[in-house]
């Protein structure tokens, strides 16, 4: 089942557009615009050929799993951005990173990353390190209670998560001969591969038998807790203009007022014209500006968010969530736990 789709970037690729065409932006600015527009749309094509593979293996024809595209999370000062999450009933979670080489991706032994323009190769961050910052913060945020996960036989799941590193169908990928040193090489694959890579991975886990099935949460569950974690999404706001350093031209000053000449009547007639009245010294004053609130109003305490059923501390985003979905609520507040006690209207 899909539960969130990727945010469109036209509207971004609209305001670097519409700089281009600004007579003070100088070329080298312009040049800088110009390959952000292309690394923006590199990225969407590849982020685009992914989620055309994950939808059609685990779009909404499939119960068992929950996709979430482009997940942005800000927990204690850090961002991360998600191109694409999958959860299934186990609670196993996918975090997949889309990366887009025209020209293909090379890894050393020393698992060092390099990206290539007209054949010649140049040195790129490694997007297996990235995805693993991705999943320091998402479980730190699952560790911390900021996201509660679901409960089982009245315990407290624990989310195990994979990483997957997806590239365009196209593109060549060339590893070390001696890569057994490097971690993670084997989560490295194209995008058609994903499926494959996600079932092999199932088939190692399900020797467990049993012991998996007490693991097992229902559909229900699953998409409660797909849409709860998609809430916490916080959308990127770009100032462009800052980032570029492009300020708006300064006004030009108005020209001086040029002196008229006039008749020696009007000078004399304006010569003779009285000054005005000085103001009575009992003019009315203004009233006076209102006083600000004192500081100990100022620093006045929110007002605690708690569960309406087991009284527990939810955060502001949980809340949200519920205001969110009067139609189910009510305009109370749930935990996430208490949430599947109050399902979807028929």
């Amino acid at each position: 089942m899909i539960i969130k789709h990727a945010q469109s970037r036209d509207r971004d690729i609209e305001e670097l557009t519409a700089l281009l065409a600004l007579p003070h932006v100088g070329s080298a600015t312009k040049r800088k615009i110009e390959s952000e527009i292309r690394k923006i749309r590199a990225g969407m094509a590849g982020e685009k050929e992914a989620a055309y593979n994950i939808n059609f293996h685990f779009g909404d024809h499939v119960g068992n799993w929950a996709v979430i595209h482009d997940l942005r999370l800000e927990y204690q000062g850090n961002v991360v951005q998600i191109d694409h999450l999958l959860i299934n009933r186990f609670l196993e979670i996918y975090l997949c990173e889309s990366k887009q080489f025209g020209e293909g991706v090379a890894v050393n032994e020393h698992g060092e990353f390099s990206a290539f323009y007209q054949g010649r190769p140049y040195g790129i961050p490694s997007p297996i390190e990235q995805n693993e910052r991705h999943r320091l913060l998402l479980k730190r945020m699952f560790d911390d209670g900021e996201i509660e996960v679901p409960t089982r036989l009245g315990l407290r799941m624990k989310p195990n998560f994979y990483s997957l590193i997806l590239v365009g169908n196209s593109a060549r990928i060339i590893r070390p001969t001696n890569g057994r040193k490097v971690k993670h090489l084997d989560r490295i694959i194209k995008n058609e591969q994903v499926r494959k890579r996600i079932n092999k991975d199932t088939d190692e886990v399900s020797i467990v038998g049993t012991l998996a099935v007490a693991k097992l949460i229902s559909c229900e569950t699953l998409r409660d807790f797909a849409e709860y974690l998609a809430s916490f999404h916080c959308p990127p706001r770009y100032n462009w203009k800052a980032r570029f350093g492009i300020t708006d031209p300064a006004p030009q000053p108005a020209a001086p007022a040029q002196p008229q000449h006039q008749s020696p009547g009007q000078q004399t007639a304006h010569q003779q014209t009285p000054p005005p009245a000085a103001a009575p010294a009992s003019a009315p004053q203004p009233d006076p500006a209102p006083a600000p609130p004192s500081a100990q109003a100022a620093a006045e305490p929110r007002p605690r968010l708690f569960c309406a059923d087991c009284k527990k501390t939810v955060t502001e985003t949980v809340a949200r969530f519920c205001w969110n979905n009067k139609n189910r609520f009510h305009g109370k507040l749930y935990c996430f736990n208490c949430q599947k006690n109050h399902p979807q209207p028929k």
